[in-house]
């Protein structure tokens, strides 16, 4: 924004040149807005995408944790089928996902 009016306000009083040379100013400042906004929409995206997924990751390490409290063994755990493998985790995934649109509708994004 300072730089529109440094390198355009000198040229304002010259007649012609002044209005081409701002017009370029403004083709300019544009485009560097609009990279600048590509560049901070690409970076939303990615940390969204992180905080999402360090989320899940950090839920199924909770519900390891808790297992291991209760006496379940890592190969319980792992067991297909059974319990912990087949519903636990897929019911604590779904439920995180229902979170998620959850806020996503409260906050206008669905």
């Amino acid at each position: 924004m300072m730089n529109y009016h440094i390198l355009g306000a000198p040229l304002t009083p010259i007649p012609v040149v002044d209005d081409t040379i701002q017009r370029m100013v403004d083709v300019g400042t544009a485009e560097y807005l609009n990279h600048a906004n590509t560049e901070v929409d690409q970076k939303t995206r990615e940390d969204l995408i992180n905080h999402f997924g360090n989320g899940q990751r950090e839920m199924n390490t909770l519900l390891e944790q808790m297992a291991h409290s209760k006496g379940v063994k890592k190969k319980e755990m792992d067991a297909s089928p059974g319990e912990f493998e087949d519903h636990l985790q897929g019911l604590a995934e779904q439920w995180y996902q229902h979170g998620i649109k959850d806020a996503d509708m409260k906050m206008g994004e669905r």
